[in-house]
């Protein structure tokens, strides 16, 4: 959800509250200020009715002190005196042919002798008229107020933030990988208000430091690799030449282990390469790959190593694939999966492949993991103990994977390594025919 519709959301909520409240807390304070005003009328009118009920005790029930209002006058057998009672009720008036309410006031007095009951009515008819015109007034002021502030919210507060829209929509589309969307420029704009100022000024500075040290990196990398791999392939070259010289067992084993040790040394210097353009975002190219021929191609190169080892291969194709994938790295992939079957696999045994519309899976037997399965994509862990393995192979794979938005599985059970790769998402089903 958008600031602007969270912050009106609040806005609304918050003045709704407010009316709310405010019109309860009026309602009740205008009817307690209304009836102590009846209260003080009736009062006044219980004296004014005395004096003229004193001047002329012919007055009769029926007679009327203003329009509405209403007294009753009976005598009373009782020397007791009520103490004045004050209730409402409600009458039938004929005029409105209706039952309205009534505030009434019931006292006793002794006049000329005789003891009376008097009661006097007076119409609430005006008093509920006032609270639902206030009422109404409030309902419709509280609505206008919001139909304001909604107002207020879509035209200035939208161009208040528009700054920050702006520079939103422009990080949308930054990518550091790319020299196009290295001009600062297109990430400056003018504002008034000093916190959007400073966000633009730390971002452009972000931008820049990023820019820079992803710069620094890739050149770091690259400089590495190829200053590495002179060296390596030096001592590579001495060791094999020394391999022909007329040492003893000794000799020979010690630069054999140089040698091996140099090998081991140029693939590692590969793999940690190769992970660094990964994560460089430097593999952006995609092209349609038909994965079951990327399988068979990758197969082929492995023939003699399988061979070797008197591997037993079954391939089982339930479909063919088509991913929208970079072409270098799916070789990567595909290599180092296949590559990872046959290093970690025992002499005379297994390697099957099944390949369906939205799943690989390539399983080898092998000795049981020392390590938890799900600790093998770790970089540096090894599956076996061969000499000639740099402990990268699933490393990359796993980095490989997560470039891709794929899923991988690896477990163990029933003799058996098994290693599911998911791309369900981005397949597009073709059955074999």
């Amino acid at each position: 959800m958008k600031l602007l519709a969270i912050t009106n959301r609040l806005y609304l909520i918050s003045i709704g509250a407010v009316i709310l409240i405010s019109s309860l807390a009026a309602f009740f304070i205008l009817r307690s200020t209304i009836n102590n005003e009846f209260n003080r009328k009736l009062v006044a009118e219980k004296e004014h009715l005395l004096n003229e009920f004193k001047a002329n005790p012919k007055l009769s029930e029926g007679n009327f002190l203003n329009v509405g209002d209403r007294i009753t006058i009976t005598p009373f057998r009782s020397d007791s005196v009520i103490r004045d009672l004050m209730l409402d009720t409600a009458y039938f008036e004929p005029y409105e042919d209706e039952v309205l309410p009534f505030r009434v006031l019931i006292f006793t007095e002794r006049i000329n002798g005789t003891n009376y009951k008097i009661t006097i009515s007076k119409s609430m008819v005006p008093n509920m008229d006032l609270i639902s015109g206030v009422g109404q007034i409030m309902i419709g002021m509280g609505g206008l107020i919001i139909l304001i502030l909604i107002l207020i919210n879509k035209v200035i507060l939208r161009k208040l933030w528009a700054p920050f829209e702006y520079l939103l929509d422009h990080l949308k589309t930054f990518d550091i990988t790319s020299p196009r969307r290295i001009r600062q420029g297109e990430y400056t704009f003018d504002s008034k208000v000093d916190e959007f100022k400073q966000l633009n000024q730390v971002l452009n500075d972000m931008i820049k430091q990023s820019i820079k040290d992803y710069n620094n990196l890739k050149e770091f990398t690259e400089n590495t690799s190829h200053e590495i791999q002179t060296p390596l392939a030096i001592i590579r070259n001495k060791a094999e030449s020394l391999l022909q010289e007329n040492l003893s067992k000794e000799q020979l084993e010690d630069i054999g282990k140089i040698y091996e040790a140099a090998g081991r040394l140029s693939r590692l210097k590969t793999g940690l390469s190769l992970i660094s353009r990964i994560d460089n975002n430097q593999y952006i190219k995609k092209e349609p790959i038909n994965l079951k021929e990327v399988i068979e191609n990758k197969l082929e190169d492995f023939e003699e190593l399988i061979a070797i080892k008197n591997l037993r291969l079954k391939t089982t194709y339930y479909g063919e694939p088509e991913l929208e994938l970079n072409s270098e790295l799916t070789s990567i992939l595909i290599t180092n999966l296949i590559n990872n079957a046959i290093k970690h696999n025992i002499k005379d045994g297994l390697i099957n492949i099944v390949l369906k519309d939205v799943e690989l899976l390539i399983e080898n037997t092998g000795t049981p993991p020392v390590i938890p399965t799900e600790q093998m994509f770790d970089r540096f862990q090894k599956t076996g103990d061969t000499s000639e393995s740099t402990g990268l192979g699933l490393s990359l794979v796993k980095k490989i994977v997560e470039h891709f938005n794929l899923k991988v599985k690896y477990i163990y059970e029933k003799d058996l390594h098994k290693l599911y790769l998911t791309f369900e998402h981005l397949s597009k089903k073709t059955s074999i025919k």
